[in-house]
């Protein structure tokens, strides 16, 4: 994937944030644009449009984007309308996405929700005892 390179062009003119490989970061960022982590962002991420872990990269907290990719690790929960998780890459938390790619070698140690989000209509709790009232 090309956000991964080293030597990427980020003149799209899109905001992008760096926390660079010698960084350490503590705290919640919240990101209108894309945020690329090399270093260590520990805390949430929030409303970013791209998320990239490089492979060195570790992120400790939640993050929420509409893409995430990450190469290095991620020990939170991932909430994304798109994951990618390269071969090196290990991500310890709970997944909702709608859709995930995960290469050979990707590591996910949680629960994983992936599609669409509509929700299964649950029955109402006192349903199958009318049900079975109207039967008899």
């Amino acid at each position: 994937m090309g956000f991964l390179k080293k030597d990427s062009d980020f003149s799209s003119g899109e905001h992008f944030s760096v926390v660079s490989a010698e960084c350490y970061f503590q705290g919640t960022l919240s990101v209108q644009g894309s945020l690329r982590v090399d270093g260590t962002l520990e805390g949430s991420v929030d409303n970013a449009r791209h998320v990239i872990v490089g492979t060195d990269g570790k992120i400790m907290g939640d993050v929420t984007a509409e893409i995430v990719v990450c190469g290095g690790a991620i020990e939170g929960n991932v909430c994304a309308e798109m994951l990618e998780v390269l071969a090196a890459a290990s991500i310890k938390g709970d997944i909702r996405a709608k859709k995930m790619i995960v290469e050979e070698g990707g590591r996910i140690e949680g629960m994983c929700v992936i599609g669409g989000g509509e929700e299964e209509e649950k029955p109402a709790p006192n349903a199958a005892k009318e049900k079975e009232k109207n039967a008899k």
